[in-house]
């Protein structure tokens, strides 16, 4: 039972790293699904329908990293609160956690410096977001390191890989959890210090990630059983969330509401919802875990910090050559999402061989000698 709840863990994380993914390829070639910001293209007309829908789900990646810190605080509490030594392995994982981190991330900075100094990807036919990919303001390989490191650790923000600005979340958002967790393990009036901050973090938008991270935690701790109505209910709705947009009719109810929040709101609050519902239901805990999701799962921190590198040696040039083929903007547009998918995963084995693997193993070591 407890091994196939993690299993869904892994694959929920896989899915949810393919909703990043497609994302970003639809802010590079077909903007109107999000419609931030104004780019017609020939499929305009279809990807409005999508964006006024409430099946937009499939590519939000916002809601996809809400979802990762929610398992984050879950698998963290499940594997601490497991082990025969709590406080010992809180010590081990804290100690852990932050070359476990950035050791891949400086990895995909480092081929992304590679990448934007000899490789000049077109950019002609792509939206604006798809353009600026490559464009930094230091292409010096010493800032590419820093970048990797220690600004998109400490300051939230990357500028060679975008997707970085959530390693803050997760490095102290990990930190704290493991100091909330400590205190309850010595007193168990600490226990209550989790649902108390938990409130008080949702009641700012800049500290949403974190909270998501101690639902996750309180998730583990209060873990029921719900009933498949119950639980189907909570994932239509969290997937429901997921596919919000302040400019999309189908929300505009809320957005009256809510205003300009509606966006970050709904999308928190699919990640809780969307994990409730799978971590609490066994058939949806075993719908969700098969050979496909759960490899998926293994990869996604990979996928999550490699596909902007496909997307930028590989989709760009691709999507220019097909349409120099005098291919239509629809066919090249998803033949190159496709591909990108696709070199996505076959990359990600790659690097979670050579990087990720190697990475956990270095930690342990450092771990090991310090406790």
């Amino acid at each position: 039972m407890i091994k196939e709840k993690i299993e869904a863990a892994e694959a929920i994380r896989g899915v949810a790293c393919l909703f990043v993914v497609f994302s970003h390829l639809s802010l590079t070639f077909f903007p109107s699904l999000h419609n931030f910001f104004n780019y017609p293209t020939t499929t305009e007309y279809y990807e409005l329908w999508m964006h006024n829908s409430p099946f937009a789900f499939w590519y939000s990646g916002t809601a996809a990293v809400y979802i990762f810190f929610v398992l984050s605080g879950y698998v963290l509490t499940y594997t601490i609160v497991n082990s025969r030594d709590p406080i010992k392995k809180i010590k081990q994982m804290s100690i852990k956690r932050y070359p476990r981190l950035m050791l891949p991330a400086l990895v995909s900075c480092i081929l992304l410096w590679a990448a934007y100094r000899w490789i000049d990807a077109p950019t002609d036919h792509v939206t604006d977001w798809g353009s600026s990919i490559g464009d930094v303001p230091d292409s010096t390989f010493m800032y590419a390191l820093y970048d990797g490191s220690i600004k998109s650790f400490f300051l939230g923000y990357s500028d060679y890989n975008w997707v970085l600005w959530t390693m803050r979340i997760e490095l102290f958002g990990s930190f704290g959890l493991f100091l909330l967790l400590y205190l309850r393990e010595k007193k168990a009036v600490f226990s209550w210090l989790l649902p108390i901050l938990t409130i008080l973090l949702c009641l700012d938008l800049d500290y949403l990630g974190y909270a998501a991270f101690l639902i996750g935690s309180l998730f583990y701790f209060h873990k029921k059983n719900l009933s498949n109505f119950a639980a189907s209910l909570c994932l239509l709705l969290g997937l429901y969330f997921a596919g919000v947009h302040n400019t999309s009719h189908v929300y505009q109810w809320f957005y009256d509401v809510l205003n300009d929040n509606t966006y970050e709101i709904l999308n928190f609050l699919s990640g809780p919802l969307i994990v409730m519902s799978i971590m609490w239901n066994q058939k949806l805990a075993e719908a969700f875990s098969n050979r496909v999701t759960i490899y998926l799962g293994k990869l996604s921190f990979a996928a999550y910090l490699n596909h902007i590198l496909i997307l930028f040696v590989v989709g760009l040039p691709l999507f220019q050559y097909l349409l120099e083929l005098n291919w239509s903007y629809a066919w090249a547009a998803g033949t190159t999402c496709v591909a990108v998918v696709i070199l996505t995963i076959a990359f990600s084995e790659v690097f979670y061989q050579v990087v990720d693997k190697n990475t956990m193993k270095l930690a342990a070591k450092i771990s090991d000698k310090l406790i």
